[in-house]
């Protein structure tokens, strides 16, 4: 047996599984990874080298199998650990009320502004910006194109952004409750469509 080619298998075998654990609590996109892959190959080819030209099939077999137990053993533990140490409560902890709030606050200030009137401050083709009650916000149209300085009425919220649909001289509005959320919006001719059929 070449005990320099054990050694070498043996030392990068553990160092391969340290950074196994280290992949789990760094954060680092694979890179960590990828040196444990490469300290593994390292380690089985000392193993080769020390083992299997030496005639001692049964050492190299052993260590394969030690390879084979340990690798997931590891790594499982590992994950079984990293959320009940404090850096893994603070990652995988669910948002606080206080993280929360900025959201929620933005979400009731454009939904008060639903039924709304305004103008638009850029071309909607379909995003750009409105003026509604002074503010000057993020809008979509509904897929038409809506020329800067045309009345807009907001219909409702599309993620972060008001939907907006171009108010037309002598347009009848007719507001519809959406079910679920109680919001109400513009009548659409999609709708009108929909209770014909």
């Amino acid at each position: 047996m070449d005990s320099s080619y054990a050694t070498i298998a043996v030392i990068t075998l553990a160092l391969g599984l340290a950074l196994l654990v280290a992949e789990v609590f760094i954060p680092s996109g694979g890179i960590i990874m990828s040196v444990a892959a490469i300290t593994f190959v390292v380690s089985i080819w000392a193993a080769w080298q020390a083992w299997v030209k030496t005639d001692q099939m049964t050492l190299f077999l052993s260590y394969i199998l030690a390879l084979l137990v340990l690798f997931p053993s590891v790594l499982g533990g590992a994950f079984h650990i990293f959320p009940r140490t404090e850096y893994g409560k603070r990652l995988m902890a669910p948002p606080t009320a206080a993280e929360i709030e900025p959201y929620v606050a933005e979400t009731e200030r454009l939904k008060r502004l639903i039924g709304k009137s305004g103008t638009s401050l850029t071309r909607l083709a379909p995003g750009g910006m409105v003026l509604v009650e002074g503010e000057r916000l993020h809008a979509e149209s509904e897929g038409m194109l809506i020329p800067s300085d045309a009345p807009v009425k907001v219909l409702s919220m599309k993620g972060n952004r008001l939907l907006v649909r171009q108010l037309k001289e002598n347009q009848p509005v007719a507001p519809v409750p959406v079910a679920g959320n109680g919001v109400e919006h513009e009548r659409t001719p999609l709708d009108d469509d929909l209770s014909q059929s």
